[in-house]
């Protein structure tokens, strides 16, 4: 009789720290993250840019992530796309994504890591679809035209040098 309760005992320690296991998997970008800058900062860095370009067509963590990339440029299609989207999650931290990504880039910068002109162009023009969109949200119409016009500041800044 006596056994029995050090035996629950022993095995509610073992469901405890299984349950804790199951809820960190070595997959950052699978579970919520804080979506504070430092916390996304931390996982960019412990799994790797190409993983969050990777995932970034379904995870929400990977969206809120992109702006912490050395080359936050590279995650704009797959941003833009969700934006352009009607998820009622993925659309605005896309967009959230986005202007963080236009407010940080600089001409020096995308020039050091030699970044793709046209494809940042043709990014702005994308963002100036979703503006023209009235079926888009009101909000995301605003920071799209604010993006895309911060995306073609930049590029004029580059063809200039």
């Amino acid at each position: 009789m006596r056994s029995l309760p050090r035996a629950l005992r022993v095995l509610a320690v073992t469901l405890a720290l299984s349950s804790v296991a199951i809820a960190q998997p070595d997959d950052a970008l699978a579970v919520g993250v804080d979506p504070d800058p430092m916390e996304l900062a931390r996982v960019v860095r412990r799994v790797g840019d190409d993983s969050v370009l990777g995932r970034l067509e379904g995870s929400l963590t990977a969206v809120r992530a992109a702006p912490q990339l050395p080359a936050p440029e590279l995650a704009l299609p797959a941003l833009v796309t969700h934006a352009a989207g009607r998820d009622p999650w993925l659309a605005p931290a896309a967009m959230q994504s986005i202007l963080e990504i236009t407010e940080d880039l600089d001409a020096h910068g995308l020039g050091r890591r030699e970044a793709d002109a046209p494809a940042l162009a043709a990014e702005a023009e994308r963002l100036s679809a979703i503006a023209a969109d009235e079926t888009a949200r009101a909000d995301l119409r605003v920071a799209a035209t604010l993006a895309a016009g911060r995306l073609r500041a930049l590029v004029g800044d580059r063809a200039e040098r």
